[in-house]
């Protein structure tokens, strides 16, 4: 995949000053989209001038609205800008002989330019942490209700997704992709906490998350909100302003069938801050709902720089078992503050979630007793305290350097009188 990155960059770079990034990212998804599901016609438009490519790419997307969503096989008028660079993307996607490994290619294209400007996709940190904890689910049904471009939805190769996406022109080009890579999905364009276009009798195994951090709401959203059927614990006449993380969860609960999984990141703050979160914390442990509590590094993810959280949501743990608490924060490499997961890592974090290194001083078990003293608060702080090695100083030794610097420092200091003497 790298070989086919570089050409896409060196495809991007052709571009700057007549298209945005963004935009040539989009226009080579649909390009591919064309030549994937409409490959006759795809190979006339190679073979034309680039005059007239465009409004061929059009009628060729036309043919295929029958099978897919309009506004997913429509070109938007901002391709009009440039023919010849139209006919670059042609001429590139004519090569193209693996589309699943060019969608992948893309999304990571779009994490590395749009980086921390844009929260349309998880990075490749997040991709490596949800498919080691996760683990095989090619038999199992998968939601994600904030999917961006569908990454993390697409590398967990679960039986069938299920998807929304609040923004439109991020669910086009992550429709584009899954189709690319030959996906059985079902991709719904709307803001799935105010109307999940699922309802909420179609339940799944999975529900797998990197919803929006610290999501904020309207005087109007929260009315509504405040009468979505998936709330537990009641908000009054409105959700709190600030209540976003609280509601991906209890989302995210109402979309598991009685033996479902979730996987959600979220801001720490979610683990300590009172009011609503507290509400919800308390109902999660009360109910036997909070499995796992996995603390990730600062500067893991591309949006932000704040460390993340995974909660583990178990609708099947077993009564009176415990929570786990894994403090992953210093596991990664950091180079120039980022922090980067490898797949060894990775594969570390999902052992310790799973107890398989219950010694490691990363892992700790907590029972409710014990949790319900620390008034709820799931800090990871509160129950796996860090150590540190401090290495005792020989203080003789220690003097004797001192004196030895201090003489140093003295006779500097006169020859640096000697020589300003000399020329004043």
């Amino acid at each position: 995949m790298e070989s086919l990155t570089k050409q896409l960059w060196n495809l991007m770079d052709s571009s700057r000053g007549s298209m945005e990034i963004p935009h040539t990212l989009e226009l080579i998804s649909y390009v591919a989209f064309i030549a994937k599901e409409n490959p006759d016609s795809f190979q006339i438009i190679v073979n034309s001038g680039h005059a007239k490519q465009l409004d061929m790419l059009i009628e060729a997307g036309k043919v295929l609205e029958e099978m897919h969503p309009t506004e997913v096989c429509t070109a938007p008028e901002h391709y009009r800008i440039d023919g010849k660079i139209i006919n670059h993307v042609v001429n590139y996607i004519a090569t193209i002989t693996n589309f699943n490994v060019l969608a992948s290619a893309l999304r990571e294209l779009s994490s590395q330019t749009l980086g921390r400007h844009s929260a349309d996709s998880a990075n490749l940190n997040m991709e490596r942490v949800f498919t080691a904890l996760v683990g095989a689910c090619s038999k199992k049904t998968l939601y994600d209700g904030a999917c961006g471009l569908a990454r993390l939805a697409s590398s967990l190769n679960a039986e069938a997704l299920f998807l929304e996406e609040k923004s439109h022109s991020t669910y086009v080009t992550a429709y584009r992709l899954l189709t690319l890579e030959g996906k059985d999905f079902k991709l719904v364009a709307g803001d799935s906490l105010l109307e999940s276009a699922f309802g909420y009798k179609q339940q799944f195994d999975l529900v797998v998350m990197e919803p929006p951090f610290s999501l904020k709401f309207g005087a109007d959203e929260r009315r509504r909100l405040a009468e979505s059927p998936f709330i537990q614990v009641p908000t009054g006449n409105a959700v709190s302003a600030s209540a976003g993380d609280s509601l991906w969860i209890q989302q995210a609960l109402s979309k598991l069938n009685e033996t479902g999984k979730g996987y959600i990141l979220l801001p720490q703050g979610f683990l300590f801050r009172g009011g609503y979160d507290a509400k919800v914390r308390e109902y999660l442990l009360e109910n036997e709902l909070l499995e796992t509590v996995i603390g990730l590094p600062a500067n893991v993810l591309d949006s932000t720089g704040i460390p993340p959280v995974i909660l583990v949501l178990n609708k099947n743990k077993p009564a009176g078992s415990p929570v786990v608490f894994v403090d992953a924060s210093e596991i990664g490499s950091s180079n120039k503050n980022r922090i980067t997961i490898s797949e060894e890592n990775a594969a570390l974090i999902a052992d310790l979630a799973a107890g398989k290194l219950a010694d490691d001083e990363r892992y700790k078990t907590v029972f409710m007793p014990e949790i319900r003293q620390q008034n709820n608060e799931l800090s990871i702080s509160r129950y796996i305290a860090r150590t540190f090695e401090v290495r005792e100083l020989d203080i003789v030794q220690e003097l004797k350097t001192l004196k030895s610097h201090q003489a140093d420092f003295e006779q500097s200091q006169q020859k640096l009188a000697l020589l300003l003497a000399k020329y004043q």
